[in-house]
This record gives structure tokens, sequence and C-alpha cells, in this order.
């Protein structure tokens, strides 16, 4: 698939989910009024309102909902740099504010290595007036296997029955 097929597939989804129309419903709440500002290969930018749904009962932003958050930017920056579907499987995360009810946040996903078919993504959530971190996640995904595919498994460490 080619880069701006990619970018163009990334753009779609963030529009259809965060208006609800795609999606499980953990992902349409955490990316409901995401708005993509710029995308590039391996490079993804939005904008996101604190709304009601990923809050807290303090009215602040849930660390679970901005885990979500994080993880979703980062599959779509992946997917923006390979093209190919992706697959978490390492994610860490470390929140440092919790942003305000109706406040605005910048989301920025960077791609930074590619190693065979893993590749490493840091994104980034600062508030949007003064440019304070609120959540820094560090991911490692892999291509996911296509839809279709049968499970591989590996004979070498299956157990002797």
């Amino acid at each position: 698939m080619e880069e701006s097929k990619a970018q163009e597939r990334v753009e779609q989804w963030i529009r259809r989910s965060s208006k609800g129309e795609i999606g499980h419903e953990a992902e349409v709440e955490a990316t409901k009024d995401l708005r993509l500002l710029k995308i590039h290969k391996g490079f993804v930018l939005c904008d996101f309102l604190i709304h009601y749904g990923v809050s807290d009962e303090s009215g602040k932003r849930h660390e679970g909902a901005m885990a979500t958050l994080l993880d979703i930017i980062g599959s779509l920056t992946a997917f923006s740099f390979t093209a190919h579907e992706q697959t978490t499987v390492s994610l860490s995360v470390s929140c440092y504010s919790k942003p305000n009810l109706q406040e605005v946040v910048e989301i920025e996903g960077k791609a930074m290595a590619e190693q065979g078919r893993m590749t490493s993504v840091r994104v980034e959530v600062r508030t949007k007036h003064d440019r304070q971190i609120v959540a820094l996640g560090i991911m490692w995904m892999a291509h996911a296997p296509p839809k279709n595919a049968a499970p591989q498994i590996n004979k070498s460490i299956s157990p002797k029955l």
C-alpha cells in the first residue's frame, strides 16, 4: 500500500471513529471529538477535547481512557509509517498531569524506529494553551497477521503430550 493510501485510511478512521460510526465502545468514547491536524509518514498530530465520557469523578481525564487514546494514536502512527495493520506488544504510559474537563490537548505520535516487523512509536499529550506535558506513551507495535490467516504454532516450544 502506498504512503498516501495509508494516510488516507488513518484520516478516514479518525473521522469516522470520532463521530461514533466505527470502533468498539471504548475506542469510540476515547476518540470522540478527536480532530486530525496533520499527518505524514510516521507522524500524526491531533487535537482532543476532554469530555465527560473520558473523565473521572473529579472531572479530570481518566488514566485508562488516556492509555486507550495513546494506544490508538500509536497504532495509527505506526500504520502511517508501515502501511500495515498493527498490534501493540509493549506499551509504557506515564501520566504527568490531568487536564480539566473541556480543555483541549494536543496529541502527537511519531514513529521512532523500525526493526523487521516491529515499529517503535512515541506519543505525547500536551495541553494546547501552555504546552505542558500531560502523558507520554512509548510502545512497540508489530505487524498484525491478516484477518483470515491461520494461527502459527511454534512446535519447538509446544509441550510434549
